[in-house]
């Protein structure tokens, strides 16, 4: 067994700041709606990955904040690469 699989949920955590932090999106077909996206860590890939909600009606809450785009689009660019091993 290596170290990655040796790390626990706390310690990637720890590690990286944006496991359990929440953002939102506003819904690019309708701005009336929005996503919420939680940054979760996938323990058997060993990267984070997007949590995304269904479309909410209404205005994102003032303690949100934008998810910046280039952050998305990474994320979900790593849900396609990993790989089990």
């Amino acid at each position: 067994m290596d170290a990655r699989q040796e790390r626990t949920h706390a310690d990637a955590k720890k590690w990286n700041s944006q496991i359990g932090k929440i953002y939102y999106q506003i819904c690019p077909d309708d701005s009336r709606y929005f996503r919420t996206i939680r940054i979760a860590h996938n323990a058997w890939t060993g990267a984070n990955q997007p949590q995304i909600s269904n479309p909410v009606y209404g205005e994102p809450p003032e303690e949100l904040d934008p998810i910046p785009p280039l952050m998305l689009t990474r994320l979900m660019r790593m849900q396609n690469m990993s790989a089990f091993h």
